[in-house]
């Protein structure tokens, strides 16, 4: 029977053990095993332990931790193989280096992942505005858009002053309809609430077309609230989505409104300057901007003067820090006519606003659907007085601002061609401008050449009768 060794003779065995090898064989650094290796991850396996009746039980299968970017997982590997287990967790190990934490956890951990919240309208729209790259007033338009139609599917009623949003009635209401379920809002659904809206203004062609306008433009904004990028962005691991989602299959026609506004902007401009330009220099000052560099109303209330280049006679739409422009094709530089430049000239020099070329109030960022226009403050109301300007002009529509830079496209359509006034407005496509902001500046006729057949001729020397 062999004798127990002391802890000290185990110690002089295992030196001696140590000595010897080394005698045998010369000295070489030891491999370095990769994690892309499953011996490197079978030397880590280990058994994770749990207590079962007041005692300290080890699993039947194998665990490993893993941990990478700051982040450390256990992973049970649901096997008592060590061979096997050391797979795994290579195959885990490997995976997190291509997919990253949530696609591995939802993988190789299923019962860690977080169960995503209830699929409702008000946690859609919390998901969807994190993963969104878009304006936030954009995106709050898009959210508005979904509520609106949301509502109205469930029948969910609108408070009477729809437009307090403040109030505790409104807020009840947003309430009431951030709770509906995404399942309530069904491609059927869409259809038949467009078709009710559409249905409801029929007796009038004028009014049917400006409802089938609205409601189309309505789902194509709410829809966006689901759009590729969102989704692949991981919006369905954040709520529960319903298949089909709410705008599947859902068409809609062309929304365009093609401008057939017949104005004489000579005219026009020659009442600005009559009725404006002395009296109201701030409102006469928007309408040049608006009709002469072609601005939208957003891009004028924030425009500085750092902007303009009055000896280059231009001005540049940019991002700064005051304003997000409506999209990367609005960034544009804007070349001005000799008398824009004269009158922006004279304004700088008359007592102007140190910073912004309109004056108004300090600028608040835009996160809301409706939009907030420093130039309208008191005692200015300067957006205000142009639309009630433009009325008694004879200019009756939904926007009337935007028909100044509608008519500005148009006039640069008719000067210089398409292309021109696609740059000028900054638009991504000559489609939105064709089919929105020009009307048709050219006369168009119908020419044949006069008939040469014996007949024709005959009559027209009257030896037969017509």
């Amino acid at each position: 029977m062999k004798a127990k060794l002391s802890e000290a003779e185990k110690r002089d065995e295992k030196l001696k053990n140590g000595g010897e090898v080394a005698e045998q064989r010369p000295n070489k650094p030891a491999t370095k095993i990769s994690k892309s290796h499953s011996d490197y991850w079978r030397k880590r396996l280990f058994h994770q332990g749990f207590t079962r009746d007041g005692q300290r039980v080890l699993a039947g299968f194998f665990s490993v931790r893993i941990c990478r970017a700051g982040r450390r997982e256990a992973f049970n590997l649901e096997t008592a193989n060590a061979a096997q287990a050391a797979i795994r967790a290579r195959d885990i190990y490997a995976s997190l280096l291509a997919n990253g934490w949530d696609a591995t956890i939802a993988r190789f951990k299923p019962a860690a992942t977080k169960t995503p919240k209830v699929g409702t309208v008000g946690a859609v729209i919390a998901a969807a505005q994190a993963l969104s790259t878009t304006r936030p007033q954009s995106f709050a338009q898009a959210a508005m858009r979904l509520r609106q139609i949301a509502a109205e599917v469930a029948g969910v009623e609108r408070p009477a002053h729809a437009t307090a949003y403040r109030s505790p009635g409104f807020a009840a209401w947003r309430e009431k309809v951030d709770a509906l379920p995404l399942s309530r809002i069904t491609p059927v659904a869409v259809r038949g609430w467009r078709d009710a809206r559409i249905a409801a203004r029929s007796a009038n062609p004028k009014e049917k077309r400006a409802a089938t306008v609205s409601a189309d433009s309505a789902i194509r904004m709410a829809r966006s609230i689901f759009a590729k990028r969102i989704l692949a962005a991981g919006l369905g691991t954040k709520v529960h989505l319903p298949s089909p989602l709410p705008f599947a299959g859902v068409t809609v026609g062309g929304s365009t409104k093609r401008f057939s506004e017949r104005i004489d902007a000579e005219r026009l401009f020659a009442a600005a300057r009559r009725d404006l330009e002395a009296e109201s220099p701030e409102v006469f000052r928007a309408f040049v901007l608006c009709l002469l560099a072609g601005l939208r109303r957003s891009e004028a209330d924030r425009l500085t003067w750092a902007q303009l280049d009055l000896d280059g006679a231009s001005l540049s739409v940019e991002r700064t820090e005051h304003f997000e422009p409506k999209s990367e094709e609005s960034n544009r530089q804007v070349e001005l006519d000799p008398v824009a430049v004269e009158i922006l000239r004279r304004a700088k020099g008359e007592n102007p606003d140190p910073i912004f070329v309109l004056k108004g109030s300090a600028p608040k960022p835009q996160t809301s659907a409706a939009p907030v226009y420093r130039a309208d403050v008191a005692p200015w109301r300067t957006w205000e007085r142009l639309v009630a300007w433009l009325g008694a002009q004879g200019i009756q529509d939904g926007k009337p601002i935007h028909v100044l830079r509608k008519l500005a496209g148009s006039l640069v359509f008719s000067a210089h061609g398409l292309e021109q006034a696609r740059g000028f407005l900054g638009h991504a496509s000559v489609v939105t401008t064709s089919n929105s902001y020009v009307s048709k500046a050219r006369r168009v006729t119908v020419s044949i050449p006069a008939p040469a057949d014996e007949v024709s001729l005959a009559r027209a020397k009257g030896r037969v009768e017509a």
